[in-house]
């Protein structure tokens, strides 16, 4: 499809990126330095921004479309269309366009929809929004709001493959707002594409990663997309003094120039933004755009020829003249809005006590678990220390210490009862702690009813490092100790539904490198130095938890799970 939209100006863009900027040369204790420095050599990518745990794409085109309609001083009520485009929305349903018409703003005279598209989004969108427009009076308005964030902070229990970070090194997290407006006199060139046969070239299935053929996607970009360039130019009558610059999607640097190539582009008509940014799928137009508009800055307005290919197969251009005051210049943030989320964790809304979480391991439990969701209750008896990791949690936390003239088992109870807090599981990650405390603690949390029925009981033991010294008598005794303890624990408590547990590991295996924040300085750390097994093993004892706290293991008691590989 290839025509000309009369009345429709492209009147701004605006671009946003996380503040994280990951080096790929991180990645070299994995890859090795050799192939490293190959893959962002072929690729032309050696950074990219990327979000952390909870922000999503929604976030960054916010980012990008607040400071636009300001800049153009847009009322809210003239906008009267809103097109989200991306591949990884908020929500199943509704489309995430109505969520950012809330946060937004804007009146209920507004249509409002997603588009699932990825590196194609730019074209498409520009060309489902200006049909739209057509439809409206002049001066109506339009947001096309354009993003995904298909690179993350890595957390640790994900796959550290050489493929799936070979992978991950080429792409970044962006979001863009464009600003489209039905004036007279304006008119915006644009030609779409797409080819139904090669759906397979760039796929997801449900529950599994991304494939992708690269040499189908290499040899349609080379082909398809060079060739439908010069079609554009020819169609339209369009010579190298009506285009000042030159923008594709930042797929990479080898097709890049490929098309260059092919197309005969005149030295420096043809910007990038993939050494900085990265492949950040559709957004990679615009956001090219406002990261190069340092280059036409004093010019009035700029001629751009914007191009963008991908998935689906499908790819188009838009040709159209831009006012240069209302590119804006890169932003960089990390807020994210966090009211309307649900999470879909094993723990979610469990209560969990973590004793001891002021010691190194009850630390890591304390924040693996609230990384599943759960509200954890933080027991100790460094207070300062308790708060500090509160602060550090995203999910609702809670404190409570030993008070003067309560045990810290009478005051959980006392704080719980208070509260109206119902423990879902409990936690005891104090190695120092003798069994017959755990015992009573056991007794008198469920007798003085702060505890589900159902409620998981799981004891933390760093016994298997007994074991692995050679001290085999002394582990045998130290694990009989465990047992007769946990049946008594059982017999005493005499309940059908609550269950028991421990998990054993060997504390001289461990590493317990607290995860803060959105855990980019632990990956960090992690690639730093080689990637070491201490540093993940605290996390598999985490697994064990989560399972043994969640409904997951409702028939499972009495059981000791070892950790030690």
């Amino acid at each position: 499809m290839i025509g000309e939209f009369s009345n429709i100006k492209i009147q701004g863009m605006a671009s946003a990126v996380p503040e994280y900027v990951e080096e790929n040369a991180n990645y070299a204790s994995i890859l090795g330095q050799r192939r490293t420095k190959k893959e962002m050599r072929l690729t032309g990518i050696y950074k990219r921004h990327i979000s952390g745990k909870h922000q999503r794409t929604s976030d960054l085109c916010y980012a990008a479309a607040v400071p636009l309609m300001k800049k153009l001083d847009w009322k809210k009520e003239e906008i009267k269309v809103l097109i989200y485009i991306t591949q990884g929305p908020n929500y199943v349903l509704p489309s995430t366009a109505f969520f950012l018409q809330h946060r937004l703003g804007l009146s209920k005279d507004c249509v409002c929809f997603d588009i699932n598209l990825g590196c194609s989004s730019f074209n498409v969108g520009v060309h489902v929004v200006s049909a739209l427009l057509q439809s409206c009076k002049v001066s109506d308005k339009a947001l096309l709001l354009i993003g995904d964030t298909a690179s993350k902070v890595l957390q640790p229990e994900e796959s550290m493959t050489e493929s799936a970070i070979a992978g991950r090194m080429i792409f970044g997290a962006a979001g863009a707002a464009i600003a489209l407006e039905k004036v007279e006199q304006s008119n915006l060139k644009f030609m779409t594409k797409s080819d139904g046969n090669g759906y397979e070239a760039i796929i997801r299935h449900f529950g599994r990663g991304t494939a992708m053929d690269g040499t189908a996607v290499f040899e349609f970009a080379i082909n398809d997309v060079s060739d439908d360039v010069k079609v554009f130019k020819d169609h339209f009558g369009l010579k190298e003094e009506d285009i000042d610059y030159y923008i594709f999607h930042q797929a990479q640097k080898l097709i890049l120039d490929s098309i260059a190539a092919n197309c005969e582009f005149p030295d420096g008509k043809e910007l990038r933004s993939l050494d900085e940014y990265g492949n950040t799928s559709g957004t990679s137009v615009p956001l090219t755009v406002c990261a190069n508009r340092d280059k036409f800055a004093d010019k009035e307005s700029v001629k751009l020829f914007l191009c963008g290919f991908g998935v689906g197969l499908s790819w188009g251009t838009i040709y159209t003249e831009v006012p240069t005051e209302n590119i804006l210049p890169v932003i960089e943030t990390d807020e994210h809005y966090d009211d309307d989320k649900v999470s879909g964790e094993r723990l979610s809304n469990y209560n969990i006590l973590v004793v001891g979480a002021d010691k190194p391991m009850g630390e890591s439990f304390s924040r693996y678990l609230s990384g599943r969701a759960a509200k954890v209750i933080l027991a100790g008896a460094d207070e300062d220390k308790l708060r500090n990791i509160q602060e550090d949690l995203f999910f609702e936390s809670h404190v409570v210490c030993n008070e003067p003239e309560l045990s810290l088992f009478d005051a959980v109870a006392q704080y719980c009862t208070e509260n109206d807090i119902s423990i879902h599981g409990v936690v005891f990650a104090d190695n120092d702690m003798e069994l017959d405390v755990v015992h009573d603690a056991s007794l008198l949390l469920q007798n003085r009813e702060c505890m589900e029925e159902s409620a998981s009981i799981v004891i933390a033991s760093n016994i298997e490092t007994i074991r692995y010294s050679q001290n085999k008598t002394l582990y045998d005794t130290k694990r009989a100790e465990l047992e007769k303890i946990i049946d008594e624990i059982q017999e005493d408590i005499n309940s059908d539904t609550l269950r028991i547990n421990a998990v054993l590991y060997d504390e001289t295996k461990m590493s317990p490198v607290q995860i803060t924040g959105s855990g980019q300085e632990w990956i960090e750390k992690f690639l730093q130095e080689g990637c070491p097994s201490e540093m993940r093993r605290p996390l598999f004892v985490g697994k064990a938890m989560v399972y043994l706290l969640s409904g997951d293991s409702q028939y499972t008691t009495g059981t000791l799970v070892s950790v030690n590989r």
